[in-house]
């Protein structure tokens, strides 16, 4: 998935940025880039990248409201909030927040958000432009870098008080959110990732997945899928950095060492593992060329070029509804002779409060909300995951239907011992250069313009470790 690069909390000019990145930018990212923060300097204002905005009584993208103003309709408290997500989760968290002003009448929501994509460039041009949310959704992944650069809030001394209440949250979860020994933000429940597949296809020509599949399990299906129905495997061609990052935990290794001052690696043969199976299902026809794809969104991915899919376990509900088909998961892949599994239980997503906000107060009320209320999860259930407070858990167990049902099972299936390796610290900032990086590798290797893997390999992984140790 492509990202931006985060420029610092508040920082209008675009050139300094720019030019302090010129190497590891693409030309598309960088136009992106300047043409958001052109904007910016001309009207001062932020205007969404994509998706649509919503409120009772206001939209962000029409009215150009401050996300730091504190003074909404009639005198009440503004509350701007932003997340990503399907159009399933921007129903349910609309509603959600509607029932939030309603309990809390001197509150006044702005809604803004976008799919994920759109999510990774409008918050740092939000950021950028000083309008950053007073409340917006994080990923794992991304929060060392927001934290690093000024933009989320410190909600420990809120947690100290009381006013954020997690006396029902297991610490574990806690620290999922916590970076040099603060609290910065809260995880929103508990998921893993997941091989989403076409369980209506399967059953349809006698095929199955085990939970816990070997790779050799899941290629032998992804060529008899693709033998009768012409759909192909998305998942090892991607060559992504999360699937690097699959390959390298089974074998007790993370993407990045303890201080992420260097790859967590130092064989370049986990690479060429990678590259090689995806040459490998680009040749035997069963895994999708590099420049075919010819679905436009994800959901749409898995049908019309692909049967599977790696997604998060709370994903299951939305690629069901978007896609109208029987769509079930199993564990990702394992190699045939992995010593440790490539699965683990992460935060689903964060809510963050923004540093600057003017608004903390009116903020961790939401976040208090979401967690602990029952009237939030009878609107929300599980879509962002098993709720992190064990009394939210115990509320919505006899609500749930099927398909939440099925994501639960999965849960305390993974949870069993052995079954999940445990959780990686969060990404460095760095990780998108790094990722980036290993696109630009891979994309290469699957056009047939680099041939020679092992050098190849050893040349990515010199240029990852030399961006880590510059940062």
């Amino acid at each position: 998935m492509s990202q931006t690069h985060l420029p610092r909390a508040g920082c209008v000019s675009a050139h300094p940025y720019i030019t302090n990145h010129t190497e590891v930018l693409s030309k598309v990212k960088k136009k992106i880039i300047a043409t958001l923060c052109a904007a910016l300097m001309l009207s001062g204002v932020i205007t969404g990248c994509s998706g649509s905005a919503s409120s009772g009584s206001q939209a962000a993208a029409s009215t150009g409201t401050s996300a730091n103003t504190a003074s909404g309709a009639e005198g009440k408290t503004t509350l701007n909030v932003l997340w990503w997500g399907s159009q399933t989760r921007h129903e349910m968290t609309t509603e959600m927040l509607e029932k939030f002003e309603e309990l809390n009448p001197d509150i006044d929501v702005v809604m803004d958000y976008s799919d994920w994509d759109g999510y990774w460039t409008k918050l740092p041009a939000q950021v950028a432009g000083g309008q950053t949310p007073d409340v917006f959704q994080m990923d794992y992944a991304k929060l060392a870098e927001y934290v690093e650069n000024g933009v989320t809030a410190d909600l420990s001394s809120y947690i100290a008080d009381g006013s954020l209440d997690m006396s029902n949250v297991e610490q574990n979860i806690l620290d999922s959110g916590t970076v040099d020994g603060k609290v910065y933000a809260i995880s929103t429940g508990t998921n893993a990732p997941v091989m989403l597949y076409r369980k209506d296809i399967l059953d349809e020509l006698g095929l199955s997945l085990p939970m816990n599949p070997t790779m050799s399990e899941y290629i032998e299906v992804s060529k008899k899928v693709y033998e009768a129905t012409g759909l192909r495997d998305t998942f090892v061609t991607s060559c992504s950095a999360d699937n690097l990052r699959f390959i390298v935990r089974n074998y007790g290794l993370n993407l990045y060492n303890e201080d992420a001052s260097a790859l967590g690696f130092d064989d370049p043969k986990y690479v060429v593992d990678m590259w090689e199976l995806a040459v490998q299902s680009q040749e035997e026809g069963w895994g999708l060329m590099i420049g075919e794809e010819t679905a436009t969104t994800a959901f749409d991915s898995m049908v019309s070029d692909s049967w599977s899919r790696y997604q998060n376990s709370n994903e299951l509900q939305a690629y069901r509804d978007a896609t109208g088909k029987d769509i079930s998961m199993v564990m990702i892949p394992n190699r045939d002779d992995a010593t440790a599994s490539a699965t683990y239980l992460k935060p689903a997503m964060f809510w963050c409060v923004g540093a600057d906000s003017d608004v903390k107060d009116a903020a961790i009320r939401f976040i208090n909300f979401f967690a602990n209320n029952e009237a939030c999860y009878d609107i929300v259930g599980i879509e962002r995951a098993v709720p992190i407070s064990s009394k939210m858990r115990e509320y919505v167990a006899p609500t749930l239907d099927d398909v939440s049902e099925e994501v639960v099972e999965f849960i305390d299936y993974v949870s069993q011992p052995e079954m999940a390796s445990p959780l990686m610290n969060p990404d460095p900032a760095a990780h998108s250069k790094v990722s980036d990086l290993l696109t630009q590798y891979s994309d290469q290797v699957r056009y047939g313009e680099i041939t020679d893997l092992e050098t190849a390999a050893q040349q990515f992984m010199d240029e990852a470790n030399a961006i880590l140790a510059a940062e």
